[in-house]
C-alpha cells in the first residue's frame, strides 16, 4: 500500500494529535486490562481461602505472617497498651470519621503487627470518638496486606502535628514502630469480623470487580477509535477550508 498516497490531500496535525490520542488510550487500556487480571487471581485466590476454611476450619495464625499477604487469617495475641492511634478521612456508610489503628502482639511468635481495627465517627471540630483497646488475650480475624501499598495521599508525613490528639494520614509502619517502640513486621491487618465493641470493620479486598476494569478497558479503546475517526475525518477538512 503506498502509504503517500493514502494520506495525500491530509492535514498531519489532526492525525497525529489522534494519534497521541489513540497511543494514551491504548496504553489506560492495556493497564486496566493488567489490572482486571490482577483482581481475578486475587478473587480466586480469596475464594480458594473460603473453601479450604469450610472444610479445615480458620486457618491459625502462620509461621512466618508474612507468607499470608493478601489472605485472611486468624491471629492470637494482645495489643500494647496506649499504642493507639486513628486513621484520618474515612467514610463509612455517608458517614465521616476515623480507623482505629492498634499495636498487636502475636502471642506463639511475640511479633508485632499493625492492626486497623475498623471505623468510628467522629465528634465535633474532627475529634475521633475514643477508643479503648481491649486488655487480655484475642483472637482476631483479620486480612493481610503488604505495608508497601499505601493508598493515595497529599500529606507529607503520617502524622497530624496541627492537632494533639494521636491522628495519622495513612498508616506507616515505620512511625508506628518508632512511637510504640516496637518492631513491626513490614505488614498492615484489617480485622475482617466485628470481634471488638466500639469499631465497625469495613475493609474490602476487592473494592473494584475484575468485570469493571474490563468495561473500562473496552471503554478506553474506543475511545481510542473515536479519536482516530475523528482526526482521519478532520484532516480532510482542513484541507477542503484552505
Amino acid at each position: 500500500m503506498d502509504l503517500g498516497a493514502l494520506f495525500k490531500g491530509r492535514s498531519k496535525t489532526p492525525i497525529l494529535a489522534a494519534l497521541i490520542v489513540v497511543l494514551l488510550c491504548g496504553s489506560l487500556s492495556y493497564w486496566q486490562l493488567q489490572r482486571a487480571q490482577q483482581k481475578h487471581v486475587l478473587q480466586q485466590k480469596i475464594e480458594r481461602k473460603k473453601a479450604q476454611d469450610v472444610i479445615n476450619g480458620p486457618q491459625a495464625t502462620p509461621l512466618p505472617l508474612t507468607q499470608s499477604i493478601n489472605a485472611e487469617v486468624s491471629i492470637t495475641g494482645s495489643f500494647v497498651d496506649g499504642a493507639v492511634w486513628y486513621l484520618d478521612n474515612q467514610v463509612v456508610k455517608g458517614r465521616i470519621g476515623f480507623d482505629v489503628i492498634g499495636i498487636f502482639k502475636i502471642s506463639k511468635t511475640d511479633e508485632h503487627l499493625a492492626v486497623n481495627l475498623g471505623f468510628v465517627p467522629q465528634q465535633a471540630s474532627r475529634v475521633p470518638t475514643a477508643f479503648s483497646l481491649p486488655t487480655g488475650t484475642v483472637s482476631l480475624p483479620v486480612y493481610i496486606k503488604s505495608s508497601e501499598n499505601k493508598r493515595f495521599t497529599l500529606a507529607k508525613s503520617a502524622v497530624d502535628e496541627a492537632t494533639r490528639q494521636p491522628v495519622i494520614q495513612y498508616i506507616d509502619v515505620n512511625y508506628l514502630s518508632k512511637e510504640s517502640d516496637k518492631p513491626l513486621l513490614p505488614l498492615i491487618a484489617y480485622m475482617t469480623k466485628n470481634r471488638l465493641a466500639g469499631t465497625e470493620p469495613h475493609y474490602q479486598p476487592v473494592v473494584m470487580s475484575p468485570q469493571k476494569h474490563e468495561a473500562y478497558a473496552l471503554q478506553w479503546l474506543l475511545i481510542a477509535l473515536a479519536a482516530l475517526v475523528i482526526g482521519w475525518k478532520l484532516s480532510k477538512k482542513e484541507i477542503k477550508n484552505v
